[in-house]
């Protein structure tokens, strides 16, 4: 796969959410301590802000024009398009900044900027991905 350059849209606050005894992942409209507000099915649901764990849009795209959220797993591949390995996106609070945490061998951690070739291939809410059964390892 030949990197592309992708076009940003312009960045806004955007989150979605994972309820932890439904495993499901929906879009967030707003949240509070107590409280998760989503839009499901059409309908207005509110869900307990304990069972649900919220990511927070990176701002960036992928390659395949995704949105990239935190807790995502992606692929990251070099200049000549080969698989580098998966990584987990987090947001570093010392920094201000996201990054990509290294899950493979040999990934390490470093920044996640516009200038990269990823993919999304999962999320760390999923149970069944598994990163050894990752072809690349």
């Amino acid at each position: 796969m030949e990197f592309k350059y992708i076009r940003q849209p312009e960045y806004s606050l955007r989150f979605r959410g994972h309820r932890r005894t439904h495993g499901k992942t929906f879009p967030v409209t707003g949240f509070d301590k107590e409280c998760v507000f989503a839009v499901v099915d059409g309908e207005t649901a509110v869900f307990d802000r304990s069972d649900c764990e919220i990511d927070q849009w990176t701002g960036l795209l992928d390659q395949n024009e995704k949105m990239v959220f935190t807790n995502d797993v992606v692929e990251v591949r070099n200049s000549s398009g080969r698989p580098v390995g998966l990584f987990i996106v987090r947001y570093n609070n010392l920094e201000g900044r996201h990054v990509l945490d290294g899950v493979t061998r040999g990934a390490h951690t470093s920044r996640l900027t516009v200038h990269q070739d990823i993919q999304v291939v999962g999320n760390t809410h999923e149970k069944h991905f598994n990163v050894k059964e990752y072809a690349h390892v």
